[in-house]
């Protein structure tokens, strides 16, 4: 299986982190409690300190949901409905979105990695006939592999907001038939994919998954509308 020579370097270490730790005074959104909920949704005249922190607050919540995963086997297990692709596909996914979207809009002129800007570009539609590479593990990078891809486009991200000139004043606010536009559908896409990456954690074995440390564990005990029903788990 890929990545079992090297994964244990980082699953569940200081190391897992690519961009920065949910740790209170650090990470945007962390509380003092060390649990890290999402700032609200960024806006079109945003500052640049503004979308930098809630490209690190998004950033930030995708890798304390894959704190999750307690083990490779956890990344390249095909969930049992065989409809998506493992969790290495979707631990890879939202950063190839930010690197493709911002190609395309003219902001970035090249790409980090070529084969993987493919090969995690796409998901899973269970009503066509897509690609689910089933049985064949062997197309997926090892979990340090994607990592340091994620790395890298973390610092290209940051460095895109901190820097380019079309963030400045003068075109701001950021509008649909401007470059930056991509920016914020990067961003959103990414936390689309933060329900989409949990609901598939709790399809896989339980041996699989722990809370996430950071994670913002509901108290609530009692649901005001009669015709819902609360399912307690165990696990996020």
């Amino acid at each position: 299986m890929p990545g079992i020579s090297t994964s244990h370097d980082i699953i569940g270490t200081s190391s897992f982190w690519t961009g920065k730790p949910p740790v209170y005074g650090i990470c945007p959104g962390v509380e003092s409690n060390g649990s890290i909920k999402s700032l609200p949704q960024v806006k079109s005249n945003a500052t640049r300190k503004e979308l930098l922190d809630y490209f690190d607050n998004t950033w930030t919540l995708t890798e304390v949901v894959f704190d999750g995963l307690v083990n490779e086997e956890a990344y390249y297990r095909r969930p049992y409905h065989k409809l998506r692709h493992p969790m290495i596909f979707y631990y890879g996914h939202p950063a190839v979105l930010y690197i493709n979207k911002l190609r395309v809009a003219g902001i970035l002129n090249s790409g980090i990695n070529e084969e993987y800007e493919k090969l995690f570009e796409t998901g899973v539609d269970e009503m066509r006939c897509d690609d689910l590479h089933e049985g064949n593990n062997s197309i997926w990078p090892t979990i340090n592999e994607v990592h340091q891809y994620r790395a890298k486009v973390y610092q290209v991200i940051c460095q895109i907001i901190e820097t380019h000139p079309l963030l400045n004043d003068e075109h701001m606010p950021i509008s649909i038939d401007k470059p930056m536009w991509a920016l914020l559908v990067s961003f959103e896409h990414e936390r689309i994919h933060l329900e989409t990456s949990s609901v598939l954690i709790r399809e896989l074995p339980i041996e699989f998954v722990r809370i996430p440390p950071a994670w913002s564990v509901s108290t609530e005990k009692k649901i005001n509308n009669p015709r819902r029903k609360r399912i307690q788990t165990s696990v996020f």
